[in-house]
């Protein structure tokens, strides 16, 4: 049996692992017993890396659509057609590229290329990159530079503030570290719409409903800024300022004792989840909880860190690496005049530098697209029916599995998956990590890094070869000083100017007290695991979501106990929720970890209450029985 040392392609905790195969089959997984993540430890999701390549429904061979049907085609002529398609569209309604988590460096890197170098389209994006980059960019800003840290770092802080969404879920590693800091006698906060298992240990809980993250920083910081002698930064004193003029409520007794906790800790852990929100309040509420930790001094000290949580395995690369419509690889802002020069320079081409749509405006408003490893359902606020593909000119998708995206396309070139890829990946830590390929390719598959450079040469990008892929993580090192895909453990970090930001309001008129529509609508969670294809296509990990589908074909809705009492609502009965626009019948979930006032619904069925929450993260709402 032969077992290869890779990374786990799941959370973005990304624990190393081996693969275990023979004679080109894979059989299993194993943890990697030194790896500074697993440290020996795997979650299900881990222990069954193995299943969706071994048994998931494979793209195997370059496909064109003929007479509307997806028809084999050789390498050279998918490519030819699909460089053609891609012209087309870009000179009839433009075109765009949309990324993954679930690609390496190497291949997000290579399709930033393509668009702004080849397509001189600035429409590049990736998916669930609003859940993940204004939180990045938001403390950099607030610091003058992420404030990265390891794992080990959080399980060794004597406090910890946690935005709780279910980390023992989305981020089991991290959940274990701050477990391990408890067992330690570590102080715990925590804040968020449900009573979790964590937020069950936490020395306090903060309910907080959704867009009211950011004027909970708020109210903290004016806690931390009472309670500190010394004079606080000028950003935190214009924050303050723009804060009450916004109507932040007073601290109380709580946070006071909080503040009084944070600055007395002599290391200190802030863990940023991402939560359903729009990108710039996300943004904002994170600049506000990095002046918390500015103010409390802990913004440079050792042992303490304030760490965004990227919801999905390469997340965290997939934006370094330029696939954003507002920033270039690096991060690096699109007018910073030092890293137009580096890129024209090794793409021998003057790359696009205006600012481009994102992911969801471009299924609305282009006239195609090239789509990277991404399945479109599991990555959008609202997941996209067959009418929004089916009016696209040309749709180019490079996937390994058959997925709804992929079977909807003009054009299918099929890449190897996560078993059979040789790169690098970037997890929550910063740390590069390695992927190594375990086995074969599946019939004529090839690695996305390939196919994307011969595209590009297709669509007239000077022909940059590529031996392996160790070449194009040296030319990432070119473009993008300091960030060496090509060592495994370095630490990737992004500095960004100190900025000033004002309050933009945090409470939302859905958090509001109306009499009319007394409860808040959102939905839970920012991605849905059960619609990845490395969990619909795994026999084992894809139970869970085949379960609940079953059991609620038309989608539910969570109640708390009390209020679902209070309206005479019993479990699993319909019950009607109504905004001031619409109106839908969902059946009711009753839950006791859920805090009063609040309906929740599962991320899963975010399609049954588009209407009802229109462009907004959360909405009042009132409830009836059905």
């Amino acid at each position: 049996m032969k077992a290869v040392y890779t990374t786990c392609p799941f959370c973005s905790c990304a624990c190393g692992l081996y693969l275990q195969s023979d004679d080109g089959r894979l059989l299993g997984t194993a943890p990697s017993e030194r790896h500074p993540v697993s440290h020996g430890r795997l979650c299900a999701r881990g222990w069954h890396a193995h299943e969706a390549p071994l048994w998931g429904e494979r793209l195997t061979q370059p496909l064109v659509r003929q007479e509307g049907e997806l028809c084999p085609v050789s390498w050279p002529e998918a490519i030819r057609c699909a460089a053609e398609q891609l012209k087309a569209a870009q000179a009839d309604g433009g075109v765009g590229v949309i990324g993954s988590a679930r690609a390496t460096n190497e291949e997000s890197y290579l399709a930033a290329r393509l668009a702004r170098g080849a397509l001189k389209t600035p429409h590049v994006d990736c998916g669930l990159r609003d859940t993940y980059w204004p939180l990045h960019t938001g403390i950099a800003q607030g610091l003058g530079g992420a404030l990265q840290g390891t794992l080990d770092e959080i399980a060794a802080c004597d406090l910890l503030l946690v935005e709780e969404g279910d980390l023992a879920r989305t981020h089991p590693q991290v959940a274990a570290g701050v477990v391990r800091a408890l067992r330690q006698g570590a102080r715990l906060l925590t804040w968020g719409p449900v009573r979790t298992q964590l937020a069950r240990l936490a020395t306090l809980h903060v309910p907080t409903p959704p867009g009211c993250h950011g004027e909970l920083a708020a109210a903290l910081l004016t806690a931390v800024a009472e309670a500190d002698e010394s004079a606080p930064a000028p950003q935190v004193v214009q924050f303050l300022a723009s804060a009450r003029a916004a109507g932040v409520p007073d601290p109380g007794d709580e946070l006071r004792q909080v503040a009084r906790w944070y600055l007395e800790a002599w290391g200190a852990a802030m863990l940023l989840a991402p939560v359903s929100a729009p990108p710039e309040e996300m943004r904002a509420a994170a600049y506000a909880w990095a002046l918390v930790a500015r103010a409390a001094g802990h913004a440079r000290r050792p042992g303490s860190l304030v760490l965004p949580l990227p919801v999905r395995g390469n997340l965290a690369g997939a934006c370094r690496m330029g696939m954003a419509p507002d920033a270039l690889p690096g991060g690096h802002d699109l007018a910073d005049g030092a890293a137009r020069e580096r890129l024209a320079r090794v793409w021998a081409t003057e790359p696009a530098y205006d600012e481009g749509l994102r992911a969801a405006d471009m299924l609305a408003r282009l006239g195609g697209l090239l789509v990277v490893a991404e399945e479109l359902a599991t990555s959008m606020p609202k997941p996209p029916g067959t009418d929004a593909l089916g009016r696209l000119k040309a749709l180019v998708v490079l996937d390994a599995f058959a997925t709804p995206t992929a079977l909807a396309a003009s054009i299918v070139l099929p890449i190897t998956s996560l078993a059979e890829t040789d790169g690098t990946a970037i997890n929550l830590e910063g740390r590069v990590q390695h992927v190594q390929a375990a086995v074969p390719p599946a019939g004529e598959a090839r690695p996305g890094w390939e196919v994307l450079a011969e595209l590009a040469s297709e669509l007239g990008l000077a022909d940059h070869r590529y031996a392996s892929v160790a070449d194009v993580g040296a030319e990432i090192a070119r473009c993008v000083p300091g960030l060496d895909v090509r060592g495994e453990s370095a630490l990737a970090s992004i500095d960004a100017p100190e900025a000033s930001m004002g309050n933009p309001g945090w409470a939302a008129a859905a958090n509001k007290p109306n009499p009319r529509y007394p409860f808040t609508l959102a939905v839970d969670g920012v991605m849905d695991w059960g619609e990845d294809p490395l969990v619909a296509f795994s026999p084992t990990l894809r139970r869970d979501s085949l379960a609940e589908a079953k059991r609620f074909p038309r989608g539910a809705v969570y109640l708390n106990k009390a209020d679902a009492d209070a309206i005479g609502i019993r479990a699993m009965a319909p019950v009607s929720i109504a905004s001031a626009t619409a109106a839908v019948v969902l059946p009711a979930v009753v839950r006791s970890d859920l805090e009063r006032s609040l309906v929740l619904v599962p991320f899963a069925h975010r399609a049954q209450v588009a209407e009802l929450l229109g462009s907004e993260a959360a909405v009042a709402v009132q409830l009836t029985r059905a």
